[in-house]
């Protein structure tokens, strides 16, 4: 198990290392900021360009729409999600219920026959109205359309959470040592005594999760990697004994990480 674990995480750790030249040079293979090639058929409509004032952590609950298969997707391959609830500040709405954030496959790889992995990160959105505003962003956590909810609201949750009643749940195994991801640029660096990224938050039964969810609710067997750092880029989604697939529907809190330069 431990060599399961390691090697799920350094495989997390080769795909986000390498990724950050792939995005650069997007542009001179084909590719436009978007991720789309220019072969593409279909593309998204552009809209008047708009500044949607997220700041870096920012929560955004979402729901997949088509798959992600880490056997069939390919890099550049476009990536859709419908915004499930809107993000307010002070009562203004930034970034209305039904907008879709879009974005692209990056990477996608196995190591051996027992972990697969799923490089994908969000960069634009696409309001109602068709105007479009510049996002960085990755999957802080995810959950199946049918996972049942860990919570029986998110008003219970926080109140309970202010009052420290809160628990992470466990991590379904742990391991003595272990790499993580620490930024794109950085080396990978082995980290003693450092527990699998475990599951926190919770999901209520409307299928929303709390602003502070992380991992992959019932999905034990698979990592999600979202460094938050600067010059950071979406996420690595690394399965241990399964391919990395997505079903359409799948729950997602997207989460703003901080803007490119």
């Amino acid at each position: 198990m431990k060599k399961n674990l390691f090697g799920a995480a350094l495989l997390a750790i080769v795909f986000a290392g390498s990724a950050m030249a792939d995005t650069t040079a997007a542009g001179t293979k084909g590719q436009n900021p978007s991720g789309q090639t220019n072969s593409e058929k279909k593309q998204v409509p552009q809209g008047p360009a708009v500044t949607i004032p997220l700041s870096t952590g920012t929560p955004i609950n979402a729901s997949l729409v088509g798959t992600l298969d880490c056997e069939k997707s390919k890099p550049g391959d476009v990536v859709t999600a419908i915004v499930t609830e809107s993000v307010s500040y002070q009562r203004s709405v930034l970034l209305p219920k039904g907008s879709r954030i879009t974005g692209h496959v990056v990477r996608t790889g196995a190591d051996g026959e027992e972990t697969s992995a799923l490089f994908v990160e969000f960069d634009r959105v696409i309001l109602k109205n068709g105007q479009e505003a510049v996002l960085n962003a990755g999957i802080q956590a995810l959950a199946p359309a049918t996972a049942a909810p860990t919570i029986p609201s998110r008003e219970k949750y926080e109140e309970n959470r202010m009052a420290g009643a809160t628990k992470i749940a466990p991590s379904p195994a742990e391991s003595d040592t272990m790499i993580l991801p620490s930024t794109y640029t950085l080396p990978r660096r082995v980290v003693p005594s450092a527990p699998v990224p475990q599951i926190e938050g919770g999901l209520d039964r409307e299928g929303m999760f709390t602003p502070d969810s992380k991992g992959a609710f019932s999905e034990p067997n698979l990592r999600v990697f979202t460094p938050m750092s600067e010059g950071s880029h979406g996420s690595v989604l690394v399965g241990s004994k399964q391919n990395v697939r997505l079903e359409n529907g799948t729950r997602l809190l997207i989460v703003v990480q901080p803007p490119t330069r």
